[in-house]
């Protein structure tokens, strides 16, 4: 019996095992760029929002958000920091906290056929203080 021709289909699996872990590698790297930008915008809006005073507070020398006019805030900042398409946003607000919800999708990129689109949610929060 000959062997010969047995090593091709050996390397054949091995390319292609290769190239699926290169793949799934470059999947992973833009996943965790994904996630960070969400989280960095999410962050940032939370931030913005904090900063919103309420002005008659403030003048009695207490540190209180207007809630409604940070939650605005905090959305515009959510959606203007490093813009993506189909970036969603969302904020609650009280008197002394804001978190921000980002909500953004990650279309897969090579491995396409054996993943589907997911959404990244990531969460901010912040208090106004003294500084």
């Amino acid at each position: 019996m000959s062997e010969r021709g047995t090593v091709l289909p050996v390397l054949a699996l091995l390319m292609v095992g290769g190239a699926l872990a290169v793949a799934l590698a470059v999947e992973v790297g833009r996943a965790t760029a994904a996630w960070r930008e969400a989280s960095f915008a999410a962050d940032a809006a939370a931030e913005a929002g904090a900063a919103v005073l309420d002005p008659a507070q403030a003048y009695e020398g207490r540190i209180r958000l207007d809630p409604r006019l940070a939650e605005a805030e905090a959305v515009a900042a959510a959606l203007a920091a490093r813009p993506r398409p189909g970036r969603r946003a969302a904020a609650a607000a009280t008197a002394a906290r804001i978190c921000v919800t980002v909500r953004q999708p990650f279309p897969p990129g090579l491995l396409a056929p054996f993943l589907w689109t997911r959404q990244i949610v990531t969460t901010g929060c912040a208090s106004p203080r003294r500084g």
